[in-house]
């Protein structure tokens, strides 16, 4: 359900809730689960993927406590809830972004992000020659003279996955959303936390996928070896948590389609870890 479109007519309101009220007619068509776009507070520059808040959501579409009672509604019928979780970027409109832009250079704050010194005499050429995937340049230059990375819109600010931060506070985010019965994650531009952007050749690729695409783990952008790691973590600490909370058996979906193994080739280390 792409819930955040309704957030640009006000006229719906509580689209949340509204699911729940419908849970019944979900119920009688046999429905399975429901695979909720994002609702969280956002500026809704690409359709809610431009998030401001990973905790919270859209007051134009309701609260925490409408989002608990359709995740109740829907266990009570058997219905499983999926959930958006967008790691490639958030918005500008994010307080860590606002945070990054405050604190300068070679800050803690801008080490979240990808921020890049221009190339030129006086910086004023972007890092590279890239065009984002929804058209004009992928940098924007920012009043000190760096540049911001952005493989989307310039309002979508790349985050920098190298950063222990970042990862901590995915983590942090997981664990909010399925403490509060979240039954599963799609994870939207899967294939593109990991990038390797200190070599000289980034100018012979191109960011939107094409004919440079290779399967070998060695594009910049797309596809590197290192996403691996990304998710073998995520899927452990997600391993721990549905050990934790859920009955019986739990089984974690590693999404084949990025050549990932089983979970339990890091389950039992991430648990002795913790």
């Amino acid at each position: 359900m792409a819930v955040a479109l309704f957030a640009a007519n006000n006229s719906f309101g509580r689209i949340i809730a509204g699911i729940t009220q419908q849970m019944d007619y979900l119920e009688r068509l046999g429905i399975e689960a429901i695979w909720l776009s994002p609702f969280y507070p956002s500026p809704l520059v690409d359709g809610g993927y431009d998030v401001a808040d990973y905790c919270d959501v859209d007051p134009r579409l309701g609260s925490l406590d409408d989002f608990d009672d359709m995740v109740a509604a829907a266990h009570a019928r058997g219905i499983k809830v999926i959930v958006d979780i967008v790691p490639n970027h958030s918005s500008n409109q994010h307080p860590w972004f606002k945070a990054a832009l405050a604190a300068g250079p070679g800050s803690p704050e801008r080490a979240r992000y990808i921020f890049r010194d221009g190339r030129g005499k006086h910086g004023e050429l972007p890092p590279t020659n890239w065009n984002a995937n929804f058209g004009g340049p992928t940098w924007t230059r920012v009043a000190d003279g760096q540049w911001y990375l952005h493989m989307f819109t310039p309002e979508q600010p790349d985050f920098d996955w190298s950063c222990p931060e970042v990862h901590a506070f995915f983590c942090d985010v997981l664990t909010f959303w399925s403490d509060r019965g979240v039954d599963g994650f799609r994870i939207d531009v899967a294939h593109g936390l990991a990038k390797d952007l200190d070599r000289d050749d980034l100018d012979r690729w191109h960011l939107a996928e094409g004919d440079d695409m290779v399967d070998d783990g060695t594009h910049p952008l797309w596809d590197r070896n290192e996403a691996h790691e990304i998710y073998r973590e995520r899927r452990a600490r997600a391993a721990l948590l549905l050990e934790l909370a859920l009955p019986g058996s739990a089984y974690v979906y590693h999404g084949e389609e990025l050549g990932l193994f089983e979970v339990a080739d890091v389950f039992v280390r991430f648990a002795r870890a913790s």
